[in-house]
């Protein structure tokens, strides 16, 4: 591919097409799948089907792995996120000390009563 090919191939308007494709129903969208590969199929040698047949499969499979890794990121951060509140201090040896001291409190505060 030479590059004014390679410019009208990048230049093209997939958003709209992307924009079409993704309004669909599930079966449409399933529907429009089946229907491209009966068209394109026969037009292609064997050894052409198998090569684009295994280049769609790659191209499907980086998707999927760049959207895991974005729902893996965006997890751990609101994990980490409500986690933090909890804590009021970065200091865990000043949150330790803190319960002691509540607890004394508290049992001062049961021994008074029982009296």
């Amino acid at each position: 591919m030479d590059a004014p090919q390679f410019n009208d191939f990048v230049n093209q308007d997939f958003d709209s097409f992307s924009n079409w494709l993704f309004s669909l129903n599930p079966y449409e969208f399933s529907a429009i799948a089946v229907i491209m590969g009966l068209i394109i199929s026969p037009a292609l040698t064997v050894n052409q089907q198998n090569s684009l047949g295994n280049f769609l499969e790659l191209l499907g499979q980086v998707i999927l792995t760049i959207n895991a890794q974005n729902v893996t990121i965006r997890q751990a951060q609101t994990k980490h996120s409500s986690i933090k509140p909890h804590i009021e201090s970065n200091n865990v040896e000043e949150e330790i000390l803190k319960i002691k001291r509540e607890l004394i409190q508290i049992r001062k505060d049961c021994l008074s009563n029982d009296k």
